[in-house]
């Protein structure tokens, strides 16, 4: 459905980088699981340990089940998947 992975910046601040194939479905299909990725995102990065002063890169890869996924799965999910990956790099 979603991997998500999260290492050090060296830009100091946190970004998003998301990767969706067409194996993922038809452009509406992906587009609809990156703008949820990116809304995501965008409510959860200051909260995010940005404070580091290398920063934080994070990174989801959209897979065949993430179009069956609402907004609200996918931020459920990412939670716990980018939690994990922050704690794992902390």
């Amino acid at each position: 459905m979603l991997l998500a992975s999260a290492g050090p910046a060296a830009t100091g601040s946190v970004r998003l980088g998301i990767t969706a194939s067409r194996k993922v479905g038809n452009a509406v299909a992906r587009n609809r699981v990156k703008r949820a990725v990116r809304d995501w995102f965008r409510t959860r990065k200051p909260t995010l340990p940005s404070a580091r002063s290398d920063g934080l890169d994070v990174v989801v890869i959209a897979r065949r089940g993430a179009t069956r996924l609402a907004a609200p799965q996918i931020a459920e999910r990412l939670e716990v998947l980018v939690g994990r990956a922050v704690k794992e790099w902390a």
